[in-house]
């Protein structure tokens, strides 16, 4: 697997958010709310919205990193590959890769769960 996490891993485009936050599932526990929608492709992809509730901007930041961190070394479990939106809660008291990492493994397993059972199926890979 390959643990790094390059740009093209990366939702960017207003438009990208958009289409997960209107036709994606949601999926939440108590420090996270994820939206989650099947892109056809071969790599799953991460957007993150860190609002104000969360904190000053050096929490804020602090957040991401142990978001994008904690995806960067989970994103395998994912079966298919999917555009995810991970939104913080605003009662998110320890930002903790350890705390934040469990539940974000569960999250991602019922995410695979669902999305393979559903019959969604990763785009073939193209070999030069």
């Amino acid at each position: 697997m390959n643990a790094r996490f390059p740009k093209s891993e990366r939702l960017l485009k207003r438009k990208e958010f958009q289409s997960v936050f209107d036709e994606g599932r949601t999926f939440r526990n108590n420090e996270l709310l994820v939206y989650a929608l099947p892109n056809g492709m071969n790599k799953s992809r991460l957007g993150l919205v860190v609002g104000k509730k969360v904190g000053n901007a050096v929490r804020r930041n602090r957040v991401k990193r142990i978001l994008r961190e904690a995806f960067r070394l989970n994103k395998g479990l994912l079966g298919v590959g999917v555009d995810l939106v991970l939104i913080p809660r605003p009662g998110l008291t320890s930002p903790a890769l350890s705390t934040i990492e469990d539940g974000f493994k569960r999250l991602l397993t019922r995410i695979s769960a669902e999305f393979v059972g559903a019959g969604f199926k990763p785009a073939p890979t193209l070999r030069d």
